[in-house]
């Protein structure tokens, strides 16, 4: 070490590599080592990179965000923690705010979040829990006070590299009236709510009954939907379509569910997240199918990828004869592969229920962990448009006021 130059050089590739396999906690120290440091992982690239590589390495995986609205009577806030999959035992906390929040869309890293009792006025934003800070929105223009109630959107536009916020809305028609559709879209390039005139390819009797919550995978939004909703004829209570919005082009896309892939008798099933990949959830009191969605020959098709036995007790866990499944469903890998649904587990190959987080609060929303730089210092935001918040690691209790700091 003595023989060695005290000025080492490491090629920027070099340092490309190392950074790309540490945590967020790491790379946010790093940026305060120099300014070519800060430059290299404020880079948008290798941003987009260390969100692919670190969080698909196995080691990092196992981790659920956990959303809790506190109190049964009365309001009492919101506690965001990190939990362990396996146990939702607390392993941090990110935040505890005295408003009450829902949560809107999940992408990547980023929730999108809204105060409960403030509908879209003011309070929605975006929230990165790895790097604790969060981006207010402006208020949506589609106001309920309008006639409007909006059904929002969260992914990322793979082309443009941008993340972006759809909010579709139909107003109630009168009688003899054609609904009126708007669109508009908010993207971290140019933080504003944009007018979508072209109508995203949808009319209202495909959209207005939308089953469970959407996931975003492949560039795209997808929901279970019901495409003969709308005639009067036939007023099943069950999907038949996958209603997909493509981020790219802005459009929608439908695909029709195969006989096979649902349960009419138990109308039990529900859209998850499997890695990567789009899959399909189906469970009887006997038996339990998994479906994943896969492009081939430039057609979407749905695979069967597991199918085992059930029991009552996994059966009656998703509580789903006559409607389908809303909250939240999340697969992990471990033990062999299991779905957590509410605050329990259900591991699909041995069919056993356990307990999870009894200290939780009743009212939770739960998501799986990434860490990413996005909303970081030098990402692309146009922050002379922003209103860049910062949740305090050293303050971990934070009132509404307190989210809302210039950066």
């Amino acid at each position: 070490m003595a023989k060695m130059s005290s000025k080492v050089y490491i090629p920027p590739e070099i340092l490309s590599l190392i950074f790309v396999i540490l945590p967020v906690k790491s790379l946010l120290r790093f940026r305060c080592v120099c300014k070519f440091w800060c430059s290299l992982i404020d880079n948008p690239d290798f941003v987009n990179l260390h969100r692919k590589v670190y969080n698909n390495n196995k080691l990092n995986s196992g981790k659920l965000l956990s959303l809790e609205r506190l109190g049964f009577t009365r309001y009492e806030g919101c506690l965001l923690t990190l939990r362990e999959a396996d146990t939702l035992r607390n392993i941090d906390q990110i935040f505890k705010t005295t408003e009450k929040y829902d949560l809107y869309g999940i992408c990547h890293s980023l929730l999108l979040l809204n105060r409960s009792q403030n509908f879209l006025s003011k309070g929605m934003r975006l929230c990165n829990p790895s790097i604790r800070k969060s981006l207010l929105l402006p208020p949506c223009p589609l106001r309920p006070s309008d006639g409007y109630t909006p059904t929002f959107a969260l992914g990322f536009a793979t082309r443009s590299e941008d993340y972006k916020i759809f909010a579709i809305a139909f107003k109630q028609p009168q009688v003899n009236e054609v609904p009126e559709m708007r669109v508009v879209v908010f993207t971290l390039s140019d933080p504003q709510w944009a007018v979508r005139d072209n109508g995203l390819n949808i009319d209202y009797s495909s959209f207005k009954h939308l089953f469970g919550p959407y996931y975003f995978c492949e560039g795209a939004a997808h929901w279970l939907g019901n495409a003969l909703y709308g005639d009067t004829s036939s007023q099943f209570d069950y999907p038949t379509h996958l209603v997909s919005l493509d981020f790219d082009s802005e459009n929608f896309t439908f695909l029709e569910l195969p006989a096979s892939l649902y349960d009419i008798d138990t109308n039990s099933g529900s859209l998850f997240l499997l890695g990567d990949s789009l899959a399909f959830f189906c469970i009887t009191p006997v038996s339990l199918r998994i479906w994943v969605l896969k492009q081939e020959s430039g057609s979407r098709e749905w695979s069967l990828w597991f199918s085992g036995g059930s029991s009552s007790e996994g059966f009656g866990l998703f509580d789903c004869v006559g409607s389908t499944i809303t909250q939240r469903l999340l697969y992990c890998e471990g033990h062999g592969g299991y779905l957590i649904y509410w605050k329990k587990s259900y591991n699909i190959r041995t069919c056993q229920v356990r307990e999870l987080g009894q200290s939780m609060s009743h009212d939770v929303d739960m998501t799986t962990y990434f860490e990413s730089l996005v909303l970081c210092n030098g990402y692309g935001i146009n922050q002379s448009k922003c209103e860049l918040s910062v949740m305090d690691d050293s303050e971990k209790t934070l009132t509404g006021s307190d989210l809302i700091l210039l950066d």
